[in-house]
């Protein structure tokens, strides 16, 4: 097995699904260990609320997620999932990762990256469920919670 820096292993690790941070299947746009995922979402200035999870990794990816599901929170304002998917995978297209997983089980995800995302959801953060804020699809792009005044 390779060597990781002990920063990597803290922000992606300890992972159960040792074939998944093995092999290429890892994707550091859409997962990061639950802890990491939780601590990215506190400095910011955010409650993370349940996050979907497969052998240890938490997917940020909103495409995982049912449209307008609250990922985070805050005193004035939230995150939550918006819009719909289309996604190809192994020659034939879904509407939703839920679809795509209940038809093809767990094991799908250890091919994550043979999936085509050909339509998108994306973060969206609004102030009291009314004003849009800003929008967002990967973790990197989490603002913090004080500069869009939240």
């Amino acid at each position: 097995m390779a060597s990781f820096s002990p920063f990597f292993l803290f922000l992606f690790g300890p992972f159960r699904g040792r074939r998944f941070l093995e092999g290429e299947n890892l994707d550091l746009k859409n997962t990061i260990s639950e802890n990491a995922m939780q601590l990215m979402f506190e400095l910011n200035g955010w409650t993370l609320t349940q996050p979907f999870t497969h052998e240890g990794i938490a997917f940020v990816k909103p495409d995982f997620y049912p449209d307008r599901f609250v990922i985070g929170t805050s005193k004035k304002g939230y995150i939550y999932a918006c819009g719909h998917s289309r996604i190809t995978y192994r020659g034939r297209v879904f509407d939703s990762v839920k679809e795509l997983i209940d038809i093809n089980g767990n094991s799908a995800i250890d091919n994550f990256k043979e999936w085509l995302f050909e339509v998108e959801k994306e973060w969206v953060i609004t102030r009291n469920g009314q004003d849009f804020i800003f929008s967002f699809t990967t973790l990197d792009q989490l603002p913090n919670r004080k500069k869009v005044r939240c």
